[in-house]
Parts: structure tokens; sequence; C-alpha cells
């Protein structure tokens, strides 16, 4: 179990050098909980080629076989549909609607909750 931690960045990269984008884990809290949040950002010109989705299930992986973490969701803006389907096609599940939970351009903002357990 880690005792101390924040922020975990995962470069992703195509075997061919080019950067892909990155994916990051962030502790929300430890101690009998193991509970962390996913982010990730995937450049536009390499969308819909299949690596968010490779790169979000080995960056899971990593959360629960390296980190040690238990549970990990994604905090997705409602009208945020590409963040939706990658969420989901990594193995994701929805969880609920999170009303006023972010502070984004100067008003609260809706989230969706999906998670994985490890």
């Amino acid at each position: 179990m880690k005792e101390q931690d924040s922020t975990y960045v995962y470069d992703i990269f195509h075997k061919d050098g080019n950067h892909l984008g990155h994916a990051d884990i962030t502790t929300l809290i430890r101690e009998e909980f193991q509970w962390g949040m996913l982010g990730y950002m995937i450049h536009n010109q390499h969308w819909n080629r299949g690596f968010g989705k490779e790169a979000v299930q080995e960056v899971l992986c990593a959360s629960f076989d390296d980190l040690y973490f238990h549970r990990i969701e994604a905090h997705i803006n409602v009208d945020n549909h590409p963040s939706i389907s990658l969420a989901e096609k990594a193995g994701m599940e929805y969880e609920c609607l999170r009303r006023r939970f972010i502070y984004e351009n100067d008003a609260w903002k809706d989230n969706l909750i999906y998670y994985k357990n490890a």
C-alpha cells in the first residue's frame, strides 16, 4: 500500500516514437479506501484509432497492480461524448451523475462518474 502519493503521469507514445498524449492517476484518498481518479488526453490527430483505449486499459492495470488502488474513477463532463465512449471501451462502468460537481469556466458543472474496481 502506498502511504504518501498524489499524482502519477504516464506519457503515451506510439511504437514509432510519436507522442500520442498522456494519462494520469490522482490519489483521492488512501487509507481504507485506496481510491484514485483517472484523467487522460489524446492529441486529436490520433483520435478514433484505438490508442486511447489501449493506454487507459494499461494505466488502469498499473493503478491496481503497481500502485495498489482499489477503485479508480473518471469524472467526465456530461457533453464529452468521446471521453464517455473511451471510458466505456476501456472497461469502466457508469455509476452516477454528480450534480454541480466541478467548478469550470465560472460555473458549477455536472459530471458523469465512471469507475473500475480492482
